[in-house]
């Protein structure tokens, strides 16, 4: 069945004939461009899920999102030039049909006119000393501000901007051991390791760099000079794009303007995703998009070198990458395109990326680049036994949803799942966990055979396509795996195949689900369809025209909503450091609605009742009484006012106090996952067991970390109490 959210193509026949049927709608001698608007909007209009009329509602739709893409941050355009450009709100419905491009030629010339003269406004500015000192402050949320009104308006929000970029160079600078004069330390914790509230030594203590003083003047003027380095780059890469690269990204602007996963990919941009879909690309492992002018984390490919290294997490902004030791070069307004080159390298390699975190936190994370380690994605399980207690709980982890079509005896994550049930069966646990957190999805057969290990047969999810068909995809097997009690883990990046298992045994009361407030809410299946492959041969001179990612379909729970956009909300909630960021798929602009369809008749699992009030009741009050729990909710609470403040002081001492909070509030936050460990895991008999010290090294590693983690541990603590009401 392929991937879930990505299928291998639409019927051949079919599109020829979309595309066939172009060659009476354009002129005899069309330029590339029009051909190629007039192909992409016919495939969207024939294929996509739910197209919507290409009429005035929908001119206004491309025509915002041109505007954020265009100058996400609103440092370049005018108000008058937004009064210029408003003529064609309602006329791109027209010049799409036509295959023209006045809006977009209008808005390019405009745009890069106005980029040269930033350029040459924020030089000025560079060439004289800052004023750190005095109060000011930079608006964090561009859709707090209105575009500028005024020439000074916008200088002075360049200087703001400026400011803040030798600030944060300011304050790398101090990390790396450079001080001011007039700087002190308190010279009797150097080099201590940070301890918990018990007292008790946390990490080993990082090396203390030896210190630099330079007056505070000389600090200025070294981060001023790195700046305007990096801001001349910035203006070099963006004044530099050729007209079909600015072309392609109009056209996937156009493209998500149906749903925010279809979307234009030009030649080269195919040839990418088409790595990061192999899993073999020599990087870091970390999946991109661009966000109001930022590089944004999505997820972490699991057994990559990023989830290796674990500092890297979803929802960072990359805001600068340095080759190594190199200087770092500035991502701000790069394309995901730009940032996957300049990320990507060879295996053994080193790339320095510096983030903010979501509590507005900046850190370097160095990485070394590699493959993604294969044996990390499978699933492996492990006994947990809560201390003090002889009771044994099976834990199932399972990072993502694989099956190796190109191989009938390859792995595939339900068979692997049925592997590790027997095995815990074996060892009569309790009661099983299966961790899902941040699964990303994956095969939708294994979705469907996975959810059905654990019921007899029945429905497990539905399809529905553009025509409105829907199609119900049951388990067939009657064969029970495993009929004990059953906990699933999810939280806010569990998304696509897991949100299906997920909701399906919730559906059935076959599991409790536990995690944060919702999943991610993508409920919708995409299809790659590679536009050189149907053209008509009197354009195969076109060539080559790029390919379109386009959703195709919608999936829906056996009790008739659909998983798009709200997600899967769990039965027991419990906070994490995300809870309270706005994540997901109810973010992402112009995403498919909620919606439903009938409902099935499927039988609930009667074997043993879940009483939820109570599960819940229980669950809240270990919550209130464990103070990491108290802790971790506070921390979240304080993270998201963090994240939220509308402004961040330009005022030097400010600024380093703001940025000592963020990262202390992170270090918190990291430090109680790794205090109070209840819990002791112990390995199973490995399906495939560590050949080499480095596999039972990360083996015994993995132990530790499940030991720690406090929401495993409640899951547990939920176990426990199902077991005990079944007595």
């Amino acid at each position: 069945m392929g991937r879930v959210g990505m299928t291998k193509g639409l019927r051949t026949f079919g599109i020829g004939l979309v595309l066939t049927s172009l060659v009476g709608a354009v002129p005899l001698q069309p330029t590339k461009e029009e051909f190629l608007t007039k192909i992409v909007i016919k495939s969207l209009a024939s294929w996509h899920y739910n197209p919507p009329k290409i009429d005035d509602a929908f001119s206004r739709k491309v025509y915002a999102l041109q505007l954020k893409r265009m100058d996400p941050q609103k440092r370049f355009l005018l108000r008058e030039d937004i009064d210029t450009l408003s003529r064609f709100e309602t006329d791109i419905d027209n010049e799409l049909a036509l295959g023209t491009a006045t809006f977009f030629d209008a808005s390019s010339v405009l745009l890069r006119r106005r980029m040269i003269e930033a350029q040459a406004l924020a030089q000025s500015i560079l060439e004289k000393p800052l004023d750190l000192n005095s109060e000011d402050s930079l608006s964090m949320d561009p859709d707090l501000q209105a575009f500028a009104g005024s020439k000074e308006e916008l200088r002075q929000r360049w200087t703001r901007l400026l400011k803040y970029q030798v600030l944060t160079h300011l304050q790398d600078l101090k990390e790396s051991g450079i001080r001011e004069e007039a700087e002190s330390r308190d010279s009797t914790n150097k080099g201590k390791a940070p301890k918990s509230a018990a007292g008790e030594k946390l990490t080993a203590p990082k090396p203390v760099p030896s210190v630099k003083q330079v007056s505070a003047e000389s600090a200025e003027a070294e981060a001023r000079k790195y700046v305007s380095r990096s801001v001349r780059r910035l203006f070099e890469r963006m004044l530099k794009e050729e007209r079909l690269e600015k072309v392609s990204s109009y056209l996937s602007t156009v493209s998500v303007s149906h749903d925010p996963h279809t979307e234009y990919f030009k030649p080269e941009a195919k040839e990418d995703f088409d790595l990061s879909m192999t899993g073999t690309l020599e990087g870091i492992g970390a999946v991109l998009r661009e966000d109001d002018g930022f590089i944004k984390v999505v997820s972490i490919v699991p057994g990559s070198a990023s989830w290796r290294q674990k500092e890297l997490k979803a929802e960072d902004k990359i805001i600068k990458v340095a080759q190594g030791d190199d200087e770092p070069v500035d991502l701000i307004e790069a394309s995901v395109n730009e940032a996957v080159r300049l990320i990507r390298g060879r295996k053994g390699t080193e790339v320095r990326l510096t983030v903010q975190k979501p509590s507005g936190r900046t850190q370097v994370i160095p990485i070394v680049r590699d493959v993604v380690v294969v044996e990390e994605t499978y699933a492996k399980s492990a006994i947990m036994t809560p201390t003090g207690s002889r009771r044994k709980i099976g834990y199932i982890n399972l990072p993502a949803f694989y099956h190796d079509f190109g191989n009938s005896r390859g792995r595939t994550s339900s068979a692997d799942i049925r592997v590790e049930l027997e095995k815990l069966k074996a060892e009569k646990v309790a009661g099983v966990v299966l961790d899902l957190r941040n699964n990303g999805g994956g095969a939708l057969d294994d979705a469907v055979k996975m959810a059905g290990l654990f019921f007899k047969n029945g429905p497990v999810v539905q399809i529905k396509d553009q025509k409105g068909n829907t199609t119900v995809l049951n388990d067939q097997d009657t064969d029970i795996v495993y009929d004990g009690p059953l906990v699933i883990m999810i939280n806010t990046f569990s998304a696509s195949a897991s949100e299906i298992v997920a909701a399906a045994l919730q559906d059935y009361s076959r599991a409790v689900i536990l995690g944060t407030d919702t999943t991610f809410g993508k409920g919708t299946v995409q299809s790659m369809l590679d536009l050189d492959a149907y053209l008509p041969p009197a354009f195969a001179s076109m060539r080559p025209m790029g390919s379109l990612k386009l959703t195709i379909q919608k999936f829906y729970r056996i009790n008739g909503g659909t998983t798009q956009y709200k997600g899967v909300i769990p039965d027991i909630m419990i906070p994490d450091a995300y809870s309270n960021l706005e994540v997901g798929e109810k973010v992402l602009d112009y995403a498919l609605p909620w919606d439903t369809v009938a409902s099935l008749t499927y039988r609930k699992w009667s074997k043993s009742k879940i009483d939820l009030p109570s599960l819940r009741k229980k669950s809240a009050a270990r919550q209130m009484a464990d103070p990491s729990a108290r802790q971790i909710a506070e921390l979240s609470y304080r993270m998201q006012k963090l994240r939220d403040r509308p402004f961040i002081s330009l005022q030097k001492d400010a600024f380093f106090k703001e940025q000592e909070t963020a990262r202390k509030e992170t270090e918190k936050f990291e430090a109680l996952q790794k205090e109070n460990a209840k819990v002791k895991a112990s390995p199973l008999a490995l399906s495939r067991p560590p050949v080499d010290s480095i596999s039972q090294e990360r083996e015994k590693k993995w132990l530790d970390q499940l030991g720690r983690d406090f929401y495993l541990r409640e899951a547990v603590n939920v176990l426990g109490d199902m077991v005990s009401a079944a007595k």
